[in-house]
């Protein structure tokens, strides 16, 4: 019974230490998702992109006028001295929405660049805390064969004052633990190398150590090799950014016909008027004038249809 209590006891702690590294690991990859400036600079551009979207889908701002006629035009109630107006353009109908489409696609290929982007930063991550992980097992696996070998080593010495064996055995075991000490001074370097690499990934301290884990969790792939294949083609962020781009291209034609057709404009013009030396107006005399207007078709569009028209008579 105390046997099976204390396999459960060794099985539970390991599954504790495994998910507290995987938890760390997880802690590194927020870190650099908050800090690493490349990624910082793809989120922005996202959300420059999505602030487009209100601005193209509104009208264009109204235009006031106001004029002054320094010779003032005479009509029946008096003279033209002044006149206000305010205008607003209205694009064909459709126009707005079809821009939205455009910049909706634009924002959506952004956000597959950003994504990809994390992809990226955290595989960067991952790749370098595994290879840090490897290293540090292989600097400690490297100093306990030297320990040993020291221990031979110190072994071969007594054989060889006790006359039971040569110099050459002790000479082995020598250039073995050089060896060793050569490899773990490569270890070494390479470790600081991961270290400050992994730092600068997630824009944190050179000098800022690196916890890695005991023991390596399981990685378990449960996702057959086609699932994977159709996760590839379905998700790539590569491919779906691509797919977005031609999207908006192809929503971009569209604008491109609607803005050929006409603009409607409507506008307001206050005319003040002075008063008349003709004193038979009466209470007309010196009224002012309000003006409505106008539908304005673009010369475009009227140049097409004037082609359209004398090819009809043509054919007529």
């Amino acid at each position: 019974m105390k046997t099976i209590v204390k396999y459960i006891i060794i099985i539970l702690s390991l599954l504790v230490i495994k998910v507290q590294a995987q938890t760390e690991l997880d802690n590194y990859l927020k870190i650099g998702a908050e800090n690493n400036p490349g990624l910082k600079a793809k989120f922005s551009e996202y959300n420059a992109a999505l602030e487009k979207i209100p601005q193209v889908g509104s009208l264009p701002d109204p235009t006031i006028s106001f004029g002054y006629f320094i010779t003032p035009v005479e009509t029946r109630v008096g003279p033209q001295q002044a006149k206000f107006g305010i205008n607003q353009m209205f694009p064909w109908f459709g126009t707005l929405n079809a821009k939205k489409d455009v910049v909706i696609q634009r924002a959506k290929a952004s956000y597959e660049a950003f994504e990809e982007a994390k992809s990226k930063l955290f595989f960067d991550i991952k790749s370098a805390y595994f290879n840090l992980y490897f290293v540090k097992k292989g600097i400690i696996i490297t100093r306990e064969n030297i320990a040993i070998l020291s221990t031979f080593q110190q072994l071969a010495l007594i054989k060889v004052a006790t006359g039971k064996s040569s110099v050459v055995d002790e000479m082995r075991v020598e250039m073995e633990i050089n060896e060793l000490e050569n490899q773990l001074a490569y270890l070494l370097d390479t470790k600081w190398t991961l270290e400050v690499k992994f730092n600068k990934l997630i824009n944190q301290s050179t000098e800022n150590p690196i916890v890695t884990p005991d023991i390596l969790w399981d990685g378990n792939m449960k996702m057959s090799k086609e699932m994977l294949l159709d996760s590839v083609t379905n998700q790539n962020h590569l491919v779906r950014q691509l797919d977005y781009k031609i999207a908006s291209f192809q929503k971009q034609e569209v604008v491109v016909k609607k803005i050929g057709s006409p603009k409607i404009s409507v506008g307001v013009d206050y005319i003040l008027i002075g008063n008349s030396s003709n004193s038979n107006l009466g209470s007309e005399n010196g009224r002012d004038a309000i003006l409505f207007r106008k539908l304005v078709l673009p010369f475009h569009c009227i140049g097409k249809n004037i082609k359209l028209w004398l090819g009809k008579l043509h054919l007529k």
